[in-house]
């Protein structure tokens, strides 16, 4: 997880689902029209130590897209400093949501 902890063992299986953390807030990285983008894109954040990234499905104007997301986080100030680390891999796009 970003905040430094070490990942249960658990946490290796591919995960469709948000994590059981709490938190209200959590980062959306990137939408994809497809599910095998979004989760080979999660598969690449896990490599990276993100293990609490989740792929969210939501339908947008009748279409699918599948959100990729990091999560959750218990403060907004947790959510942004999770943002900074993720800009240090390349993911300068992402945005904070409160769910």
């Amino acid at each position: 997880m970003l905040e430094g902890r070490a990942a249960p063992a658990a946490a290796a299986t591919p995960a469709a689902k948000p994590p059981a953390a709490k938190g209200n807030f959590v980062l959306q990285i990137a939408a994809y029209t497809t599910s095998e983008d979004a989760q080979s894109r999660r598969a690449k954040l896990h490599q990276a130590g993100v293990t609490n990234a989740f792929v969210e499905q939501a339908s947008i104007g009748g279409k699918q897209q599948y959100r990729l997301r990091v999560g959750p986080f218990p403060s907004r100030e947790a959510a942004q400093a999770a943002q900074a680390r993720l800009r240090t891999l390349g993911y300068d796009n992402g945005f904070i949501a409160a769910q």
